[in-house]
């Protein structure tokens, strides 16, 4: 696992490094507004496959992505009106909403819905907006274990594993966030699969 660590003064050459990887089919780890962050082009399925072996992650659990916006979120999803007022308010932001995808025969590793957020992290966000595919957004930790936060729980989790990640970006410990909140939408029906750092009522 390449290790870089992100700062101030080098955040393009990291943005160029990680995309380099994410578009040559590979994965990473990154920081996000709640927890790092596993990720990699939710488009191929050679990387889905990649993902749930390096979490030791049950295949019946979907991965979430990030999206750039909500306009590329509405060309994936069907929104109805009380998830497109969500997304108004709190996107960018920890919340994920699972909606009705539009493309799920064609893409061949998913149900008929997909989670979804728009991060609120300046590197996360630039990293999506220039990718252009979804990128997935899962913790980067292995099934079971706690969420990560600092650089040394990353390289534990993941230094005796046959199977690593292949670049780290280092942005040195996060601030201990609760986890995105979790809303599944269908029409008018509204289900909170997971109260996170956002605190939502229905």
């Amino acid at each position: 696992m390449e290790e870089i660590k992100l700062d101030k003064t080098n955040r393009v050459q990291v943005l160029q490094k990680a995309l380099e990887v994410l578009r040559g089919g590979g994965t990473i780890i990154y920081p996000t507004e709640t927890s790092y962050g596993l990720g990699g082009d939710f488009f191929k399925e050679s990387v889905i496959e990649d993902i749930y072996q390096l979490k030791e992650r049950d295949r019946g659990k979907p991965l979430s992505v990030i999206v750039p916006d909500f306009v590329y979120a509405s060309s994936l999803v069907d929104f109805s009106d009380k998830a497109r007022r969500l997304a108004a308010e709190y996107w960018p932001g920890p919340l994920t909403l699972v909606l009705p995808y539009k493309y799920c025969k064609w893409n061949g590793h998913c149900d008929d819905y997909l989670a979804l957020r728009v991060s609120s992290y300046l590197f996360a966000a630039d990293l999506s907006i220039n990718f252009g595919n979804p990128l997935i957004a899962t913790s980067a930790n292995v099934s079971d274990k706690t969420n990560t936060y600092k650089p040394r729980d990353i390289i534990k989790q993941f230094s005796n594993k046959n199977k690593k990640p292949d670049l780290f970006i280092n942005a040195g410990d996060l601030p201990k966030q609760a986890p995105s909140t979790i809303i599944k939408i269908i029409g008018d029906t509204v289900e909170i699969l997971r109260q996170g750092e956002i605190k939502i009522k229905i």
